[in-house]
């Protein structure tokens, strides 16, 4: 780097890059590097700009923020000397470089390829990749030199734990979860689900909490102060609300799973007469493992998916033709959620006869289970009790869980079914307002 660079940015405003500090010159080199740029070939919210136009940004500017939001939380801890002093300066500049790098494994549209991955049962995750890329790309005599490969690698080599370099890069209250709430909010263009970051930073602190009283084992952990438990409740609310109205809109899950069956359809179904099929990319590394190698995984980005959707769109008697050309006419899968209470609960009879019935009316469809994502509550005597979000009140450390009603009553997740039409969708409707 032989001059400052910077790069503007709609949630940090300006990410700087100083050649006067080592860690910068570092992290500019790691953005240079093709597994970092190969970022701004993959889009943060996959499909989403099917529902938000605005949602077209990559995960190459999200690690940005992510680097850039770690390098906050530090600083606050810093500021207000929380971190221990040993070996601080090059465990700062790992960390660092594990938000940076955290997401170089992903692949195109990263939830579709995984989904895919898994039906073919390859399973090497997205993560794995990730360590693989660290550990054997450029990116690795970057960290070599630094002398900081290992400890970068160590954040995905292991279950997060209750450090506090690796609480930022991985817990509930993350960098990583703290840049992708504000980030996506911005670009969709959502108003609600606002996160007072810079109160929410200023309330956090580095504490020795009671993991084990049995025992008398303590651990240090970063805790939210009690002034941060209303802006800690409305990131939950947020987390939340984003993953209810975006991340698993239903609109947004029809259209991934309308891209996954295209791709497993023209993987599972060889025919010679679609030559540029079978022979695209995307199709040659899923069918042969021989081409499942690193730099054949790293050429590999959404246009990859677009450009096979449009050859199957165009070859007329292909098996996934009309998805291919659905999908580029957005005439997704329709959905109905399963009957529920006035909770979000499954009333489960009511959902078991409404599948019988429309068994027996010969509709088809398939269920989408929805991960969850909803806030975790680890007890006491648990040994993930420090992934909890830890509250300091009353003299006490105390799961956010605990202390908030606010959370306690975070609604359940709903439970959907999908049809390949409207006219099915439409009879499932009548049969499920007829039961009542």
């Amino acid at each position: 780097m032989d001059k400052d660079q910077r790069i503007r940015d709609p949630i940090h405003n300006l990410i700087a890059f100083s050649t006067k500090r080592p860690e910068d010159v570092m992290l500019w080199e790691l953005v240079q590097t093709a597994p970092v740029q190969r970022l701004r070939r993959i889009k943060q919210l996959g499909f989403s700009e099917f529902v938000y136009p605005g949602a077209t940004h990559t995960r190459f500017s999200h690690v940005l923020g992510a680097m850039q939001m770690a390098r906050r939380m530090l600083d606050v801890f810093e500021r207000n000397q929380q971190l221990p002093a040993d070996d601080h300066p090059r465990r700062r500049l790992a960390t660092l470089a594990a938000a940076l790098l955290h997401d170089v494994g992903h692949g195109p549209y990263s939830h579709v390829f995984e989904e895919v991955s898994s039906k073919l049962e390859l399973n090497q995750s997205h993560e794995a990749y990730t360590l693989e890329i660290i550990r054997k790309s450029r990116t690795a005599e970057i960290l070599d030199k630094n002398n900081i490969l290992d400890e970068t690698a160590l954040f995905f080599e292991q279950e997060s734990g209750n450090d506090p370099y690796q609480t930022i890069i991985s817990s509930q209250l993350d960098c990583d979860r703290l840049d992708f709430l504000m980030r996506d909010r911005y670009y969709t263009g959502v108003r609600s689900t606002a996160i007072d970051l810079e109160w929410l930073l200023d309330s956090l602190k580095i504490s020795k909490i009671c993991v084990d009283p049995i025992e008398g084992i303590y651990e240090y952990s970063f805790v939210v102060q009690k002034k941060g438990v209303s802006v800690v409740e409305e990131f939950v609310l947020s987390y939340m609300k984003m993953y209810q109205n975006i991340y698993f809109h239903k609109t947004t899950r029809g259209v991934q799973h309308m891209a996954s069956d295209i791709i497993y359809k023209t993987v599972s179904e060889v025919d010679q007469q679609f030559n540029s099929i079978n022979s695209h990319p995307l199709i040659t590394f899923f069918r042969n493992k021989d081409n499942q190698a690193l730099d054949n995984y790293m050429n590999l980005d959404d246009s990859s998916v677009l450009s096979l959707v449009k050859l199957i769109a165009d070859a007329n008697n292909h098996p996934a033709n009309a998805l291919a050309n659905r999908y580029l006419n957005r005439d997704t899968y329709k959905c109905l959620d399963l009957p529920s209470s006035e909770t979000g609960e499954i009333r489960r009879e009511k959902a078991s006869k409404f599948i019988e019935a429309l068994r027996s009316e010969n509709i088809a469809f398939f269920a989408d289970r929805l991960p969850g994502k909803a806030y975790k509550q680890y007890d006491v005597m648990d040994r993930n009790f420090l992934k909890n979000i830890m509250v300091e009140a009353d003299g006490e450390h105390e799961p956010l869980g605990r202390v908030s009603q606010l959370v306690q009553a975070i609604p359940a997740k709903p439970t959907r079914i999908y049809f390949d039409c409207s006219k099915d969708r439409d009879r499932a409707k009548s049969i499920r307002d007829k039961m009542g």
